[in-house]
């Protein structure tokens, strides 16, 4: 009798452990990368923003916003000061995601271009929308922007799950 028990026991915990990791992994995930082109940028002394239509579905906008935690934004060749971030991310019409982060801003040491990283996690995601119940970021967010004598560029990247 106590054989079968073990024997019992064993075929639960093992097809436990078959079941487990896969329900655990059903969520869906799916890498977004969104751009923005040739914008019209707003600088001023202590922010700058950038928003337009991005490359991808239509629909889909991207408006990031800039603001210098210490009331400036670097001017100086080849220096970096800190930033807050707030980019909202317009994926499809009525589904948004709103990122509020921290990032660096520099000033490339061979010309006068203002470019900002900044990354984010999980937790500085919110998302709005009726076709997703929640959104979490898989790993690490890439929030990227320049302004160049050309005009202003920005992208947004991460992996997400649903």
């Amino acid at each position: 009798m106590r054989t079968r028990t073990v024997l019992t026991t064993g075929v639960v915990a093992a097809v436990l452990t078959l079941t487990l990791p896969f329900s655990a992994q059903a969520r869906e995930t799916e890498s977004i990368s969104r751009s923005l082109f040739d914008a019209t940028p707003e600088r001023t002394v202590s922010s700058l923003r950038i928003d337009g239509p991005t490359a991808g579905p239509l629909g889909g906008a991207l408006d990031l916003t800039l603001t210098a935690t210490d009331g400036s934004l670097p001017t100086e060749r080849g220096t970096s000061e800190p930033v807050d971030v707030t980019a909202v991310l317009t994926l499809s019409p009525g589904e948004v995601l709103t990122i509020t982060t921290t990032g660096e801003a520099s000033v490339h040491p061979f010309g006068d271009v203002l470019t900002v990283n900044a990354y984010f996690d999980k937790k500085d995601v919110t998302y709005d929308g009726t076709e997703h119940k929640k959104v979490k970021v898989v790993g690490d967010g890439l929030i990227a922007a320049g302004h160049q004598w050309y005009g202003g560029q920005a992208s947004v990247s991460a992996t997400y799950a649903w």
